[in-house]
């Protein structure tokens, strides 16, 4: 059965800095317990690897669908062993002060031994997503995201 989890959360932050870290995917295992890695393979593509049952990873790639900060970061899953969509959208709600909010789908497993992978990942995402939103805030509200003017050198 398809499942649909939607969890929010407001950090102490300017929307613009949480934006910016949450926009780099390769950020995400610092705060997603069930993300062991994402490399960027294009400009709006990507490949994530994530924790399965039994010490196995599950790997998938992904295609960014919308990317702004007005209106958030949408993605679909395009191809591999879990199938998502979804979005996380940012709210200044006072100054330095944002509210992230993240709509995650999940299709259906299919059968067989992918369908356990799937099933096995997707046994508690509410409290899952919960847990990762919180990781978020303490990184962004304690800093060590590192400073708002910090840019990635350039090859």
């Amino acid at each position: 059965m398809s499942q649909r989890v939607n969890e929010s959360i407001e950090v102490q932050a300017p929307v613009a800095e949480v934006y910016r870290y949450w926009s780099n995917f390769e950020n995400f295992p610092k705060f997603m317990q069930n993300v062991e890695e994402v490399c960027m393979t294009g400009q709006d593509t990507s490949h994530w690897k994530v924790k399965g049952p039994l010490g196995k990873s599950v790997q998938f790639d992904a295609r960014t669908t919308e990317m702004n900060p007005e209106r958030g970061i949408g993605w679909n899953t395009e191809d591999g062993e879990v199938m998502t969509s979804g979005e996380a959208k940012f709210e200044e709600v006072a100054p330095d002060r944002t509210r992230i909010e993240v709509t995650m789908n999940y299709a259906d497993p299919p059968g067989g031994k992918v369908g356990e992978v799937a099933a096995n990942i997707l046994s508690n995402p509410e409290k899952n997503m919960k847990e990762d939103l919180e990781n978020f805030a303490r990184i962004v509200e304690s800093g060590e995201m590192g400073g708002a003017g910090e840019q990635t050198p350039s090859h």
